[in-house]
């Protein structure tokens, strides 16, 4: 489905989210980990999987949690219940989701007494501009903060001793994860992919190789996209996404290379002119439809790769044909990643190093991440192949939506695939 909503967060979004970044910085607070969890259609699997969220966080022992939802409506029933069943644990909560003057919670309880709402629009409305009602760090820096606040109101026993904000500063890194970005100032169609001297050529023939491939897929088309050429019309997006790769080690860790510069739009429409879409469908012109400069979102300098996928009548309406699209974008994209792969890492225009760490003396906190679950053009994908990519990943829904523990540095090495 096209994203639509302006509250759901794309592949880059959780590549690189705020709320999790300002966690796992704060000294004050000890992140566990991150919680995520589908939002199922049938009440008994809401109530059951927000059981076994809040089961998880008792066991990581868990002084607090903040809980995160980028969709509404039907699935605010499992963001308020996820928070009830947390806090029935005696673990402090904090809930951040789109309310605005339009989403009102569907049903409520008595834990719900500190929501950060992170609508943008003057109105308080869901609009289908993508990225436009997306949790920013203003947000994030909001939410742990009253966490914080609620937290250290209560007297929290950890072996007989009192856990305090500023109490003593012992930190353990355990698990190094290194990014290195390679800055791309032009994207080119050449003979052959390679990046040379900050430029990106794609070989022109690529989406041949794969159109062909898939019985639901009717043509590809790949463009690329200036900034400024956004007065043109697309169709509905699909995902965001960088374009990264594992060079060594395991997801979480070893050595990432990741270009800057340039993004991934995937978009969709079915022959007939139908827009894949749930609540809305984000088609237009282009920078009518996009809140350039998000977390999830290309910045008002980056070049779009546009991959444009024409399904099958009927495909933009099921989870194979969505799922094609995803996979053909990816394979296309994938031979960017080879050339990336071996890369010279001294050419790297920026090398940053993340670590998972232990705080043993602080707040025990976890990040719960409710994620698209609930049918066939709604679904999120785990664990791919590659950073942010689709091939190898596991959807939520056939996971049964059970909740997943993911390490701050597993999870920012783009192990969340928005597959809406």
């Amino acid at each position: 489905m096209g994203i639509g909503p302006s509250s759901k967060e794309t592949t880059l979004h959780h590549f690189r989210d705020p709320l999790v970044e300002i966690v796992s910085n704060d000294k004050d607070v000890d992140l566990l980990g991150i919680i995520v969890a589908g939002t199922p259609e049938v009440i008994y699997d809401k109530e059951f999987i927000s059981k076994r969220i809040a089961d998880i966080a008792e066991g990581m022992r868990a002084d607090g949690a903040i809980v995160s939802i980028d969709s509404w409506g039907n699935s605010h029933v499992d963001f308020t219940t996820a928070i009830e069943e947390i806090s029935k644990k005696n673990i402090t909560t904090v809930g951040m989701s789109f309310v605005g003057n339009q989403a009102s919670f569907v049903v409520t309880n008595k834990y719900m007494d500190t929501i950060i709402d992170f609508n943008k629009t003057e109105k308080g409305i869901e609009t289908c501009v993508v990225g436009e009602n997306n949790v920013v760090e203003l947000d994030a820096i909001k939410a742990l903060a009253v966490l914080k606040t609620k937290m250290n109101k209560k007297k929290v026993k950890k072996n007989n001793t009192d856990t305090i904000f500023g109490s003593e500063d012992i930190e353990t890194k355990v698990r190094s994860l290194i990014i290195k970005e390679f800055k791309v100032e032009e994207v080119k169609f050449s003979d052959r992919t390679k990046i040379e001297n900050n430029t990106l050529f794609i070989r022109r023939e690529i989406v041949n190789d794969f159109k062909k491939l898939d019985p639901l897929i009717k043509d590809v088309n790949l463009n690329i996209i200036y900034p400024d050429n956004h007065n043109m019309f697309i169709n509905s997006i699909m995902d965001i996404s960088p374009i990264a790769t594992k060079v060594t080690g395991r997801v979480g860790e070893g050595i990432t290379h990741v270009l800057s510069g340039s993004r991934v739009m995937l978009t969709g429409v079915e022959e007939g002119g139908f827009q894949p879409s749930n609540i809305g469908s984000s088609e237009g012109i282009l920078r009518e439809q996009i809140k350039l400069g998000r977390r999830g979102t290309p910045s008002e300098d980056d070049i779009i790769i546009h991959i444009d996928v024409e399904l099958k009548n009927g495909e933009g309406r099921t989870k194979e044909g969505i799922s094609s699209a995803h996979s053909i974008s990816d394979k296309i994209i994938q031979e960017i990643r080879q050339y990336l792969k071996s890369i010279d890492s001294s050419v790297c225009s920026r090398t940053k190093e993340y670590f998972d760490i232990v705080r043993p003396n602080k707040k025990k906190v976890v990040i719960v991440k409710l994620v698209s679950g609930l049918g066939c053009m709604y679904d999120t994908g785990i664990l791919p192949y590659e950073p942010g990519g689709y091939v190898g990943c596991k959807s939520i829904i056939d996971l049964g939506n059970m909740p997943l523990v993911l390490s701050a540095n597993k999870y920012r090495d783009g192990v969340i695939r928005n597959k809406s």
